[in-house]
């Protein structure tokens, strides 16, 4: 079985036994594991732990109390340039820290070939941390339930509607022919504020910076709750908004309202000034479920 090994363990995330330490007191409200399956989809952000880790963790611990998958498809924007625009990892085993989990090949292979633009590359996953950084997450929880999941990695180097509709549409159709039961992840973050990224489109004092960021980043999240992708899109458009990954975050939207969504939830919302104090570099973080 041909391996991915992690290539942002150490810096985003810890490459050793910390890594448990972490994870337990990001979970440490963790609920009983649930049944009831409602949950078709889930927004998580994809910076480092000690940023965005807590807010990660709200949407895998409402994933666990509502009950696992056999699979998660993993959506996240591809920030290297490498390898296929919509590249999907076709098969074999991804490693963390905490060990390694398995690729669905069967549902990749099947996405793949019922999309009408992604293709079956390795090569844009090679160093990408988008999708990385929510594996041991999935890891932890799965471990907690004493049950194997397995993944569905998939890059995104265009990100609009078209994609949006294609890839919803496409892991939909997949998981109806193959039977299986599936939550989609949407990797992203919202805001990158500050001389770092060269985007200031606002002046703040810095006690009420994460206000304001939060206030630009409730104007796209508004049309996610929604379930308005056309909407999400022109609102990004219309304020050029930085936000990293709305492709996924459309083909969520798309995935959960064919399979039977009916409303989404903030779980919670941050920045990284709350731990940074610093007005450099500012971004926003959001955790979102969509519910049948």
């Amino acid at each position: 079985m041909e391996v991915r090994y992690p290539a942002v363990a150490g810096s985003f995330y810890p490459d050793d036994e910390t890594l448990i330490g972490m994870l337990e007191r990001f979970f440490r409200d963790l609920g009983e594991e649930g049944s009831g399956r409602k949950i078709t989809a889930g927004v998580a952000p994809h910076a480092g732990y000690v940023f965005s880790g807590y807010t990660a963790s709200r949407t895998y611990k409402a994933i666990f109390e509502d009950g696992l998958p056999e699979t998660f498809v993993i959506l996240g924007p591809n920030h290297t340039g490498l390898g296929s625009p919509i590249a999907v990892y076709p098969g074999g085993e991804w490693l963390t820290p905490l060990g390694g989990i398995e690729v669905d090949s069967e549902m990749a292979k099947a996405i793949a070939r019922l999309s009408g633009i992604a293709d079956l590359d390795k090569r844009a996953h090679t160093y990408e941390h988008s999708i990385e950084v929510q594996v041991p997450f999935i890891q932890y929880i799965a471990e907690q339930a004493g049950k194997d999941v397995k993944i569905v990695p998939i890059t995104l180097g265009i990100q609009d509607e078209e994609v949006a509709r294609d890839l919803g549409k496409a892991i939909f159709e997949a998981s109806k022919e193959l039977g299986r039961d599936v939550v989609v992840i949407a990797s992203t973050d919202f805001t990158h504020y500050g001389v770092v990224y060269g985007y200031v489109p606002f002046r703040a004092r810095a006690d009420e910076l994460p206000h304001r960021i939060k206030e630009w980043d409730f104007q796209v999240i508004r049309h996610i709750l929604d379930f308005d992708v056309d909407g999400m899109f022109n609102e990004v458009r219309k304020l050029d908004h930085t936000m990293c990954g709305p492709g996924g975050v459309g083909t969520a939207i798309v995935y959960s309202r064919l399979a039977g969504a009916v409303e989404a939830e903030l779980l919670h919302y941050t920045t990284s000034f709350e731990v940074s104090r610093s007005t450099d570099a500012v971004v926003g973080y959001a955790s979102i479920v969509m519910r049948k």
